[in-house]
């Protein structure tokens, strides 16, 4: 019963979003009074409680919407000055073809991304990207949305993963575990396994309903099945390294090295021609475009150096204060501004590491080196920002709320009748009808973490507790489940609401919120039924 009452707010966002068809700035903010009103009257936790949760959720938003605000200013900055335009027909000279482009952008580039930053950047970078490239706002966000789901697990230089196993260093020796390292790996390599199995069926779904979208035929097959050895190549030289690296290294560098590999492999391939469909396809309306960008008036004086440096200066920022082993990343973490016991409640805390935020950097501080290097005037700065500033309104609200119901479902252990939280009701309530088939509700767990916190990160320091808990009373290996949780969390981003947000948000189609969820609804159950399959494969077979 108190699994089924504490779902009603995740119930209703659904049903209004994807139903009602809501914009997410209107629902969150009723999701949340459903979920404050809960926790008063059922959960029997006090107003002040309540009040602070909701201040804490207000404040933990502010991470996230300054990551759009910079992706947003720093995409309205290069539009402005013309690097989009450049880089726009650099992608176009190695193929004009939309879906080589999708891969390359959304698939190669994103999992780059994921790996150096995580938390939501890598849609807030190439989906605006993908704009600029002709694709409609709607197509580039779910694209990037959906592809940026295989290298999850090991975004941030390993985040998620390493999360996993950090809060269950206590708990690991009362199963015979002394050597964190080495089941940190061991981990790794189980999280890996299930992914990369679902890497080539997610490029060609994702291919599948874009091209049937925005296609005459509304064929899933017609213009997908076209670019399906380019997949599966593009698959095959991820999936190398990324098991490699989780194998032999670690979490750390998993997507970091096979999405950089991949960048350049498949931007070669594309170049030589290599596996390319023979006739290309691209947006109605953007068929000319090659053509249209050949006459004199319309060719970009920009160098293509200049144009990508602000994203060289990203990457390079990103890679240098990500990876822990250069030595940046403990130097940058360390400033931190937090709030501790709001309105004094215990617990109720905010903690930003602002060097850390890649909105501020290097997102903004990029745009500011910009604005001189290109030459950009005061009149073009205030527009930018004042465009920045209207696109951001609307998600703003979305996030605020959002946020503050996850954090009245997180804390709602501060009640007088000794319940658990509402989120942890709801896992239980999960895993006792499961039973002897928990290892099919396990990566649900994980993707309901991820659906609420925006993050697999979270999700895995939140349920893998109980995770592991359940697969040591049912008798199952502790690091499989444990993975499926991991891989949940990954998956469950692309239906995470403020993810949706976010990137609704970037690409400028704020309302179609629920539009979104329902297009990333069917790869979510594809990803899954692979997943499985996958690693039941891996455990009959001896592999994890």
């Amino acid at each position: 019963m108190l699994a089924i009452v504490a779902a009603i707010p995740i119930i209703l966002t659904i049903i209004l979003t994807v139903g009602v068809n809501m914009p997410a700035k209107k629902v969150l903010p009723i999701a949340w009074l459903s979920i404050s009103l809960i926790g008063l009257f059922y959960w029997q936790m006090d107003l002040l409680h309540v009040v602070a949760y909701t201040v804490t959720g207000f404040l933990g938003s502010i991470d996230t919407l300054l990551i759009i605000f910079g992706a947003i200013l720093l995409m309205n900055m290069l539009n402005e000055a013309g690097a989009m335009h450049r880089i726009e027909s650099m992608f176009n000279g190695i193929s004009e073809d939309a879906r080589i482009q999708m891969i390359i952008v959304g698939y190669a580039l994103s999992a780059f991304i994921e790996g150096a930053a995580g938390f939501g950047t890598p849609p807030a970078i190439c989906a605006p990207l993908l704009i600029g490239l002709g694709f409609p706002p709607m197509a580039a966000a779910t694209a990037c949305l959906i592809l940026d789901s295989p290298p999850v697990s090991f975004g941030a230089a390993g985040t998620p993963t390493n999360s996993a196993a950090e809060i269950l260093k206590d708990t690991l020796p009362t199963i015979g575990v002394t050597d964190l390292e080495a089941w940190k790996l061991d981990l790794s390599w189980a999280s890996a396994v299930g992914l990369a199995a679902g890497t080539f069926f997610v490029i060609m779904v994702v291919l599948a309903l874009v091209t049937r979208q925005y296609s005459e035929e509304k064929s899933f097959f017609k213009h997908s099945l076209p670019v399906l050895p380019f997949a599966l190549f593009t698959s095959i030289v991820f999936d190398v390294f990324y098991l490699i690296v989780a194998r032999f290294i670690g979490s750390e560098l998993v997507s970091i090295c096979a999405g950089a590999v991949t960048i350049f492999a498949t931007l070669a391939a594309a170049k030589a021609g290599f596996l390319v469909p023979k006739e290309t396809w691209r947006f109605p309306g953007t068929e000319r475009k090659a053509s249209e960008s050949t006459e004199s008036d319309d060719k970009p004086t920009m160098s293509l150096l200049k144009a990508w440096t602000p994203y060289l200066l990203i990457a390079l920022w990103l890679v240098l204060t990500r990876i822990p082993e250069i030595g940046l990343k403990g130097i940058i973490t360390s400033f931190v501004f937090s709030m501790n016991n709001i309105m004094g409640v215990e617990g109720a805390g905010f903690a930003m590491k602002y060097f850390n935020n890649p909105g501020l950097f290097p997102f903004v501080l990029v745009v500011l080196i910009s604005i001189p290097f290109y030459g950009l005037s005061a009149t073009q700065v205030k527009g930018i920002v004042k465009k920045s500033y209207n696109q951001l309104y609307g998600a703003t609200i979305a996030l605020l709320f959002g946020f503050a119901m996850v954090y009245i479902y997180r804390y709602s252990n501060a009640n007088p009748l000794g319940w658990d939280s509402m989120l942890v009701s709801m896992a239980k309530g999960m895993a006792d009808l499961a039973g002897a088939n928990y290892v099919f509700v396990a990566p649900f767990i994980g993707t309901i973490g991820a659906f609420m916190f925006g993050s697999n990160t979270v999700s895995n320091i939140m349920f893998t507790p109980l995770q592991f808990e359940t697969a040591t009373i049912l008798n199952i290996p502790q690091v499989f489940i444990v993975a499926l949780q991991n891989q949940g969390g990954a998956i469950g981003n692309i239906v995470c609401i403020n993810n949706i947000v976010a990137v609704c948000a970037t690409t400028g189609i704020i309302g179609a919120e629920g539009k979104l969820i329902k297009a990333a609804s069917l790869p979510w159950v594809i990803w899954y039924i692979v997943l499985m399959a996958a690693m039941l494969a891996a455990v009959a077979f001896g592999i994890i």
